[in-house]
């Protein structure tokens, strides 16, 4: 089965931007080390939704928002069109500060957030198809 993954939205509504190796173009970078940011759709919902606050729900905002509920494997690598994308292993830190941490509870942050390096440069649009490279 292929892993594929569908852009929803990406975080300044435009409805195509260019990955450069620095991240997106005209985007602030927040990480040297994790130029590209994403989130779930499932995720984003639960964050917009959600009564109680954690810490991220309103500093966290991500590059890009992929369609469904499951996130890229980290380590996996991406492409569409000439862009290639590689998923790092890091995932979202936690804040000590934060209630969710401090009561045990879930944050969908956790699993529906996934940092990438670029590969290889190249425009997305939303509606493309990121296409897990070696899946079958």
């Amino acid at each position: 089965m292929e892993s594929t993954y569908t852009i929803a939205y990406f975080q300044h509504n435009t409805p195509c931007v260019n990955i450069l190796v620095t991240g997106v173009e005209g985007g602030e970078l927040k990480s040297a080390e994790r130029p590209l940011s994403m989130i779930s759709l499932a995720a984003r919902t639960a964050v917009d939704a959600a009564e109680l606050r954690g810490l991220c729900y309103r500093r966290f905002k991500a590059d890009m928002t992929l369609v469904g509920e499951h996130m890229p494997p980290k380590g996996a690598r991406l492409a569409c069109g000439e862009l290639t994308l590689q998923i790092l292993p890091e995932g979202k830190q936690c804040f000590p500060e934060c209630i969710l941490l401090q009561d045990a509870l879930p944050c969908p942050l956790i699993d529906g957030v996934r940092f990438a390096s670029v590969i290889q440069p190249g425009q997305l649009c939303c509606g493309d198809v990121l296409v897990g490279e070696g899946s079958a």
